[in-house]
This record gives structure tokens, sequence and C-alpha cells, in this order.
């Protein structure tokens, strides 16, 4: 019969507890003997009383008088949640791929980004490219496709056709001054040389001077120019092959949900379908590329890995219980409820949130592996009850009084563990936390009211009676014999070397900022620094490459010299990303980095300087800086001496000439319609070089007079470095920072960079801090389940010990955490704690002396959803997907790390603590 507690056993109890005195570990005698044990077997009475308080009583009339009375309506209810879930999931599923979504609304990277969404559109751009090996049908179906898009209120630009006609006009406004006078000194001089050969009486001394017609050379004065804004773009987006032809769009607002995405892109793609491109030429074909296809086309990357992943992990899961419960029947139990549980948190994720997160879509794997062991020590448990003869619902009610208090710990722990997560700054966690808390919620759930209910109604219709377990258990006889308990000094040993070994490990582990190596192993065999031979073999490729690129090149020259007529290039440009680069020359990126201002003027002088930096080669990491101010020809005091030199050449033309040829005076007044120019603004520019800047977001500030929209407060930075390699991407970040550090000018940076640096700022920083206050709370938690903070301490060893084993082993295999992986961390330390809780507190049950028992039936139970949860994140890492490769990397070394470590560690302790008598670590004596 329990013992009973009263007040004043608990006063002593919490007095001596936390007086300090009972951690003494010398030999006591007489009253303190006597008080130790009282004091010991006062935790144990504690810790009873708590677990037999009210709510227990509750549970017991719930598990009897609801369950036991009305498994079928239970039943039926939870199937009917389930549809109105899977409607919901359906109607609603929605995955946002934007990093900015992941960051705190606070963040500053997320701020600026914001802004230039509701003022610019979206920054992002779609690129459509006409491919057929007739250039005029491309031009002709990309002047009508462009048109079509523009008519659409979703579409910002559709921009294919750079018209230099403006720049022709106005060439000599863009030379300086002093080419200008050198040119207008060449013409003064070319007309007295043809004005003195006219004279009957000149004799010119030497060999007489071939007549030219094209009075003056402007070539070598041209050539300085090339470099300018609008020389350096194409008249037509047309890659160098010449086979197609690009077609840059932009939304009028930002897209970062796929939905969405999805959505415009299908427009897009539908009405260039419905303009039947192979009417223009049966070779056409349309193409699409950019940031926003790459983030479709990743999306539907995972989509299908995720599939292929459930799969394996359903059926992998499926044989495993089956083999080990012996039964079909067994599947349906387990994995029955515990799916019924996942789609009912993402149904909830879905109305709550709108949407999930690129770390948050990963759930549902989560969620399997942690729903899982709580359904296997439930069933386990459910079956040794019945083995001992006890009818269903008392079997139920057993086991669920005693598996199942461990269960709610462990999903106590689980769940304060993503409580913490929930209140993270970083969105990526904190939605993550949120979700998986009540995931945790709703599988718990599914187990108390969904599987007991689902046991009993597959009893009544399709009845199973377990075999009585008759002498003793195979492992429990092997440990009486001294077969294996013996091994319990070697185990601590061994386990004692391992975290050695893993300690020194530990600092090998690296936080993988490098996006492109994500989910990348760098086994140990093939670390190690290349030699001066591998590194002068792969120089030697490299220039060897070069000198071919070369060498073709030059022999497609000699073809059109040869054959200018009936030249046809070669394809050059084969994929999509080839042929959109080519015909963009480097002038835009689908994901620029945008720089927002609020005045003209700061804007001028931001892209003025720059542009500067830029020339001396200050930016390395810059490919090129554009802006409305990139096509003005210098300022209004340059343009004014410029104009004074125009207007000088223009008088010596306005001269009598007619001592020149026809030719010459066709060339004459050629030059005169270029010195009929003006003084320009940036509203006098092409409209075609004002749309590259629009400002098309619900929140774009007011046009200025005579213009459809506001266009001068822009500039795009396009990069030469990879924004998702975190190293090159702080650079970049920096040179940004230094140059637009301008007094008086405030200026907001949008960039995937910064939101990419940000986000792994993020989540190394709040990530460390989260998971460190998890642990303290579930160690508050535990010490109040178990009554003992030593207790706690040794349930939580396993998670411990095994935390330090993973991480050892990660560091020297080179698994690296990362922004997917580093959710897994949380997922680790229930299933740890799961593990440590349901061994010790059913060590405690039975009591001292009994621990062949607690390995045989725990110790299997605890293998079993091991292995289970191994194979549900095993699905992950056999994906093509880097992302959920690493998260499965990780989640099989620590689920494993935690179960070695419970079977290493908690054994051959509470077997020393027996041979020792501690009394505070061990149970009530077995009667």
């Amino acid at each position: 019969m329990q013992a009973s507690v009263g007040a004043e056993d608990v006063v002593f109890w919490v007095m001596v507890r936390y007086s300090g005195s009972t951690h003494s570990t010398k030999p006591v005698k007489g009253k303190a003997a006597v008080r130790r044990r009282r004091v010991s077997a006062l935790e144990t009475m504690v810790g009873e009383a708590i677990m037999s308080s009210r709510a227990v009583k509750l549970a017991e009339r719930y598990m009897r008088g609801v369950v036991g009375r009305w498994p079928g309506w239970l039943v039926l209810m939870s199937l009917v949640l389930t549809l109105v879930s899977l409607t919901l999931i359906a109607t609603r599923w929605n995955i946002n791929s934007d990093f900015r979504a992941l960051l705190p609304s606070s963040s500053e990277a997320a701020q600026a980004m914001e802004e230039v969404g509701q003022r610019v559109g979206s920054g992002s751009s779609l690129f459509v490219v006409i491919d057929s090996p007739d250039k005029e049908a491309n031009l002709a179906f990309a002047e009508v496709y462009a048109e079509r898009l523009r008519e659409l209120p979703q579409i910002a630009l559709a921009h294919y056709h750079n018209d230099k006609a403006f720049f022709e006009q106005h060439r000599l406004l863009y030379m300086e001054v002093e080419d200008l006078e050198e040119l207008h000194r060449q013409i003064k001089r070319r007309i007295r040389e043809e004005k003195r050969a006219q004279n009957p009486l000149f004799v010119p001394l030497g060999k007489p001077r071939e007549r030219d017609d094209k009075l003056i050379d402007t070539s070598e004065i041209e050539a300085r120019y090339e470099d300018l804004a609008h020389q350096s773009y194409k008249e037509y987006l047309m890659a160098d092959d010449g086979y197609s032809l690009t077609i840059v769009v932009r939304f009028v607002e930002t897209s970062t949900d796929l939905a969405a995405t999805n959505q415009l892109l299908d427009q897009v793609r539908g009405l260039g379908q419905e303009l039947d491109p192979g009417s223009y030429h049966p070779d056409m074909k349309l193409e699409y590329g950019g940031g926003l296809v790459s983030r479709q086309a990743e999306y539907t990357s995972i989509v299908g890995d995720i599939q292929t992943s459930a799969l394996f992990t359903m059926l992998g899961l499926f044989l495993v219980i089956a083999l080990y419960f012996r039964r079909i029947r067994a599947v349906f139990l387990v994995l029955g409820p515990l799916v019924m549980g996942v789609l009912w948190t993402l149904a909830f994720a879905f109305v709550v949130h709108g949407e999930l997160t690129t770390v948050t879509v990963f759930i549902f794997a989560i969620l399997l592996g942690l729903g899982i062991d709580f359904s296997i020590h439930l069933l386990n448990g459910y079956d040794r009850a019945r083995a001992q003869g006890l009818a269903p619902v008392d079997a139920l009610w057993a086991c669920y009084n005693s598996v199942g208090r461990a269960t709610v710990m462990g999903a106590t722990t689980t769940f304060a563990t993503f409580v913490v997560l929930s209140f993270a700054q970083f969105r990526g966690l904190s939605q993550f936390g949120q979700v998986a808390a009540v995931g945790v919620l709703m599988t718990v759930l599914a187990m108390v009211v969904t599987m007991p209910a689902l046991i009993l109604t597959l009893q009544r219709w399709w009845p199973h009676e377990p075999g009585e377990v008759k002498g003793e258990r195979l492992i429990e006889k092997a440990v009486r014999q001294g077969k294996i308990l013996r091994y319990s000094p070697w185990a601590l040993g061994l386990a004692g070397v391992v975290t050695v070994w893993a300690v020194t490990q530990i600092p090998e582990v690296r936080f993988e900022e490098n996006f492109r190596r994500v989910g990348q192993v760098i086994k140990p065999w093939e670390r190690g620094e290349a030699t001066p031979q591998e590194v002068a073999d792969r120089e030697a490729r490299a220039k060897g490459r070069q000198q071919a690129r070369r060498v073709a090149q030059r022999a497609l020259e000699v073809r059109e010299e040869i054959a200018p007529q009936t030249y046809v290039a070669d394809r050059e440009q084969l994929s999509t990303g080839a042929k959109y680069t080519s015909a963009l020359k480097g002038q835009q990126s689908s994901t620029p980095t945008l720089l927002l201002l609020d005045d003209a003027e700061d804007t001028r002088r931001l892209y003025a300087h720059m542009e500067a930096q830029q020339a001396e080669g200050e930016l390395d990491t810059v490919s090129s800086v554009a802006s409305i101010y990139a096509f003005m020809p210098g300022s209004a005091r340059e343009q004014a001496e410029r104009l004074e030199v125009i207007e000088a050449m223009r008088a010596t033309l306005d001269e009598d000439l007619s001592f020149l040829s026809a030719s010459q005076r066709e060339r004459i007044d050629e030059m005169r319609e270029s010195l009929e120019v003006d003084a320009i603004t940036i509203h006098d520019l092409p409209e075609w070089t004002k749309r590259l800047f629009r400002e098309a977001g619900p929140q774009a500030r007011e046009p200025a007079a005579g213009e459809a929209f506001a266009f001068e407060y822009l500039i795009y930075v396009n990069e030469r470095i990879d924004h998702m390699v975190g190293e090159q991407a702080r650079r970049f970040l920096g040179e940004v920072e230094e140059a637009t550090d301008l007094e008086g000018i405030d200026v907001r940076v949008a960039s995937q960079s910064y939101i990419y640096t940000a986000m792994l700022d993020e989540i190394k920083e709040d990530g460390a801090r989260m998971l460190g206050i998890a642990l303290v709370i579930v160690f508050v938690i535990l010490s109040f389940f178990f009554g003992s903070a030593l207790r706690s301490a040794i349930a939580l060893s396993a998670l411990g010990v095994g935390a330090v084993w993973m991480f050892g082993f990660c560091g020297w295999f080179g698994i690296k955490l990362d922004f997917f992986n580093v959710v897994i961390l949380p997922v680790v330390i229930g299933i740890g704690v799961d593990d440590g809780v349901h061994f010790y507190h059913h060590y405690l049950e039975e009591g001292r002396g009994r621990l062949p028992e607690v390995i045989d039936h725990v110790g299997s139970a605890i293998g079993m959803t091991t292995v289970t949860s191994i194979i549900g994140f095993g699905g992950l890492a056999i994906t093509n997907y880097a992302g959920l490769q690493s998260l499965g990397y990780l989640a099989i070394v620590g689920i494993g790390a935690a179960f070695l470590a419970t079977v290493l560690v908690l054994p051959p302790f509470l077997w020393l603590a027996e041979r020792r008598g501690w009394e505070r670590v061990l149970g009530r004596a077995r009667d």
C-alpha cells in the first residue's frame, strides 16, 4: 500500500533537500543514516504523490468512462477532423521561399527590403528567352509579346529593345570638351585643306594626296566612348550567337510566397503560348529564367523530394513496425493516429500563419520522428499489460498510468523546448517553434484520444489475444547469468573514452555559410591542403581552356571573313541561363542590390561617387552600377561648356562650303543634324531608360510633372560575387556600406546578400541562446516530475553525453551545421530526453534489483523508436535537395548518439549505483 505524504514530511524534505546537507558522499551512521534514508524515501514519495494527483484520477475516469464506452465515436471524430484538416491544407497550401520571411520584422535588412518592395515593386526579374534561328522572327514575336505583357496590370517592365536613336542624335553632347575641340580643329583643318585644293594656283609639295570624301575620321575619338552607359547596352537583347532574344520582365508587386510566384509565372507562360510562337517560326520556343524561375524550380524539387522521402519513410516504418510487433494491425495503430496528428498540425499552421517558411515546411518529418516514439512506447506498454492477462480497457489504463507518465514527461519537455524557440527573434525559429509545439500537443492528443479508441475499436471488430509471457525473458535471463551487467564497468569506460575523443573533435564543428555547399560532407580522409603539383595542374588546365576558347573564337572570325554571305554562326549559348546572360552583358541581374533614396540630387551624387570608385578599381565585388543618371551627358555646367564648342562647330559649318564635293557636303549635312542639340535633363531621356528604374509599388513616390512614374531615386548594384556564400556576401556588403557612406545622404540597402548574412547571424546567435534557455527549462520541468534535481540530471545525462558524441562525430566526419539542419537540434533534445526519461522512470517504478527487466522492456522500445526515427529522417538524407540532406544527416547522427548514450551510460551507471548504495539515485527496493 502506498504511503501517504504529510505536510510536515514535505516541509522536512524541502528543508533538507535544499540545505546542501544531503550532497556529502562520506559514510554516515546512526541518526544521520536514518535521516538520509528518510530523505530518500520522501523524495520517492513526493514524486509519486505528484503523479497521483487529481489529474491522474480524472485521466482514469476518461480512459474507462469515455474511451472504454465510446471508442468508435472517438475514432469517427478523429477521422472527421482529419478530413477537415486535409481540406484546409489543400486549399491553403503555400510556402514562402524568401529568406526575408525568416528574419524578424525589426531587422534592418528586412525593413529595407520591405520598403523597396512597397516603392519599387519586385526587385527580382523574370527573363523570357525567345529562341529560334530566325532573328527577324524573334524580333517580331518579341514586339507583340512585350506589348501584351505591358497591358497586364501586374507587369511593371517588359523590355527587350534599347533604342539608341536619342543617343545617336546627342552623341556630341556626351563627348568631353577637349575631344569636341579636337574634332572642331580637325573639321576646320580639313575645310582649309579642301579650300586650298580648289585654288588653281595651289601647287602641293610632294606626292598628291588622294581625295578622301569622308571629310574627317572620327573613329579614334568615338572609340573613347564605347563604355558609356547607353553604349554598353545592346540595341536588342540578343545572345552573342544570334539565336535568341531576351525580354526582361519585372512585376508591380514583390512576390515572396510560392503561390503568388506560380500564379504570375503561369500567367506569363500562358500568354506566350496563346500568341502561338510556332506561327512565327516552326522551331521557335520560349524559355524562362531568373530568380523567380529558380525559386519555383527549387520548390518543385523540394516537393518532389518530400514525396519521395515520405514514400520511403512510410514503407520503411511499415516494415519495421510490422516486424517488431509481429502483426499488421500494429502498423495502423502506430502510424494512423500519428499521421492524423501531423495533419492536424499542418492545418493549424496554414490557418494561423497562412504559409510555411522553408524551415517550417519540414515539420512533417520532425513530427513523425518525435511522435512515433510516443506511439511505440504506448503500444509496447499495452501489449505487456495484455500479456499479463489484463482486459483491454484495464490494460490501456495500466499502460497509460505507467508508460504514459514517462511519455507525458518527455512530451512536456519537448513541448517546452519548442515553446522557448517560439519566442526567438529569428522568425524562422519562432514559427518553427510555434508549429512544432502545437505539433507535440496534437500528436500527444492523437496518442491519448485516437490511439486507445482505435485499439478498442479494432479489438471489438478484429479481436487479438496476445500470449502470456512464460518464464524469464531472454535478455533478463542473460543478465541474471552475468552475461551483460558484468560488462558495465567496460561500458562506462568505453563511454568515457568516446566522450574524451568527442570533446577533442568539437572544435572542428563549423557553421556552413556557403549555401551552395549545404549538405556536403568532407570526410576525414578527403581533407588536406592541395599539393603544389595539384595546384599547378589545375592552373595548367585553366590556361588550356582559355587558350582553346581563344582559338575557337578566332576560327569563327576567319569563317565569317571568308564567307560573309553564307556564314551561319554556331550555337554558343545552349542553356537558358547562358542565353540571357549573353544578351544582358552583365548589365542586369535577376536579383540585384537596390539602393533607395528620397532625394534626386542625393541619388545623382551617390551614383557619381560609386561610378568613380568602380572606375578606380575600389569595388572589387561589384560588376556594374546603374542609375538613370548613368545615361546623362554630365552636369548642367559640363553640358553648357560642351554646347559652346558645338555652337562654334555649327558656325564653322554654316560658312560657304560650296567648294566641297557632293559626298562631303552630304557628310556636312549629317554633322549639322548632330549639332542641333540643347542641354537635356533626366526627363528628356528615352522612355525605356526611365522604365528600367521605375517605382511601381503601391507606395511609389509621386512622379514629377509630365512623367508617368518616379524613376529618379533608385540605383541598381549588380554583384560580381555569389550572394549565397556568406564570406563573399559580407565582403560585398562591406564595400557597398563604405561606398554609400556620404555625408548628408540617407540610403537604404536592399540586397539578397544583406538578407542572407542577416539570416545567418540571427540563426547562429538567437538559436544558441534559445536552445540554452530551453535546456534550463527542461531541467526544471524534470526536477518537478522526478521530485529531485539529481534525478532530473540523471535522466538528462544520456542527452548530455549524446550531444557531446553527436558534435564530436560531426566535427570528425565533416558534417556542418547550417540554417536547415539547426532546427533538428531541439528534436534531438526531445528524443534524447525521451529516451533517458523512459528508461530512468521505468527503473524507478520497478525498483532496485530490477535493472534486467527495465533493460528488457524499455531498452527494446527505445531501440525500436531509434530505428523508426532514423528511418524517418533517413528518407530526407537520400533526397536530392541539399537542405533536406543536411537535416537528415544531423538527425541520424543525433538520434543514434542519444540512443547509444542511453544504453551505454544509464544501465551501467544504475548498476554502479546499486552496488555502491546511492540511495538518492535508486528507487524503492523491490518487495
